[in-house]
């Protein structure tokens, strides 16, 4: 597989103004993958209107449910289902408990641990 070159930096529509719907463009520095993560370089996002209760964060990214491809493994990836290449989908709910009541009845959503793709991950 060819080396993926990964930027330092990159672009991104971060909401500015809390209370109102307005992005402006920043120039972000890229993260590097934690353990059990994977970096994904992203090619399509969008929004919805869970991200209407995240406009209030000045300075959060907008978009938490996205398609691109895989571009570095983090650490503790080495059995891991993806690779780097590999088109993926990325979903609203990134963790959860999965021991909880709403989890066991399949509203991973309202677990009390969840983790939400970009804004708590």
């Amino acid at each position: 597989m060819a080396t993926v070159d990964i930027p330092k930096q990159y672009k991104a529509a971060v909401y500015d103004e809390p209370g109102k719907i307005s992005t402006k463009i920043e120039t972000l520095d890229t993260p590097e993958p934690g353990p059990g993560e994977v970096l994904i370089n992203i090619t399509h996002s969008g929004v919805c209107h869970s991200d209407m209760d995240v406009m209030e964060n000045a300075g959060q990214v907008g978009g938490h449910e996205g398609v691109g491809v895989v571009v570095k493994m983090g650490p503790a990836t080495e059995r891991a289902v993806v690779k780097v290449g590999q088109r993926v989908g990325v979903k609203w709910v990134a963790g959860n408990c999965g021991n909880c009541p709403p989890c066991l009845e399949g509203y991973d959503a309202l677990c009390r641990s969840v983790k939400i793709s970009g804004y708590y991950t």
